[in-house]
């Protein structure tokens, strides 16, 4: 959330999708890192003192922030705290692409929860037949692919940022696809690139929706909506663990994932005839500059 409104305020509409890309990738580096060494670091350290590193890391990152500064100002107005607790709720019911885009959020995070360990661990054991080893190669593929696809949507930002909700919806459409092969494959090396290959399609929808949020909103509104938002998405994430896990236990971890692969093809398909059904949405694919240029 903070670091979708810092880039809101610190970079320039033409830069904003290469920021947002950039900024992905080094999120997803740091993630792949974190994977492959944090139990490195916990076993060469003991636990309490992998605490207090990363207690250090912690600070360092909040004293870093401390030197950011805001490239424009916005006006404050005077209201009630309970009207500036309900802006950011208010925007989201108002605006009728800014709602489908939550609600699209919502429903791919019902289903998000396919990632977590339990589920990939029964996958990887029951499905693709290894052990706990191969989980780690499964996680450690995913966020590979995620870097890959970061550098590969950098790259074509120029090429994206105009048309965002093209893109978005490739990339949903891809993201929901692979999902649904993953789910059917029983070839551990094949599990492998199907998950690099995800990377590239999560990137370019989460990106280019992110680019969305901070085209249509502005300085002043878009904490608001993105903590309204983040809400809503993480009480649903919450409880679709329990939802996700009851129907792997019914109907088995395979079922999960070409089930939820259905799902967010669905989802995309009607996120994308609901935003297109208003003549204008195609509007905020573009930057005001280019709006004003009739580009």
């Amino acid at each position: 959330m903070f670091k979708t409104s810092v880039v809101r305020s610190l970079v320039n509409d033409s830069q904003r999708m290469q920021a947002n890309s950039l900024l992905s990738t080094i999120d997803q580096t740091f993630l792949f890192a974190g994977w492959s060494l944090g139990g490195f670091v916990l076993s060469l350290t003991g636990s309490t003192q992998s605490l207090f590193i990363t207690a250090g890391l912690l600070s360092i990152s909040f004293v870093c922030l401390l030197f950011i500064k805001e490239a424009h100002t916005y006006k404050q107005t005077q209201k009630r705290r309970a009207a500036k607790l309900m802006e950011g709720w208010r925007f989201l019911w108002i605006h009728k692409r800014i709602r489908a885009l939550v609600i699209m959020d919502i429903i791919e995070s019902l289903f998000g929860t396919i990632w977590i360990g339990a589920i990939t661990l029964s996958f990887v054991k029951e499905v693709l037949g290894k052990g706990e080893a191969w989980w780690g190669y499964i996680n450690g593929a995913y966020y590979f692919g995620s870097i890959v696809g970061g550098i590969i949507v950098y790259r074509m930002s120029s090429m994206v940022k105009g048309r965002l909700l093209l893109f978005m919806f490739l990339g949903s459409i891809g993201y929901a696809v692979l999902t649904g092969f993953y789910g059917l494959v029983t070839n551990p090396y094949l599990a492998l690139v199907l998950l690099i290959m995800m990377g590239p399609a999560y990137q370019l929808r989460d990106v280019a929706q992110e680019t969305i949020y901070q085209n249509t909103c502005s300085n002043g509104m878009l904490p608001k909506v993105i903590a309204a938002k983040s809400t809503l998405v993480q009480a649903v994430f919450i409880l679709s663990i329990a939802f996700v896990g009851t129907v792997a236990d019914l109907f088995g971890v395979r079922f999960v994932y070409l089930f939820s692969s259905f799902m967010l093809l669905l989802t995309a398909l009607i996120g994308m005839a609901g935003l297109m059904y208003n003549k204008h949405s195609i509007e905020i694919d573009k930057t005001p500059a280019e709006r004003r240029g009739g580009i």
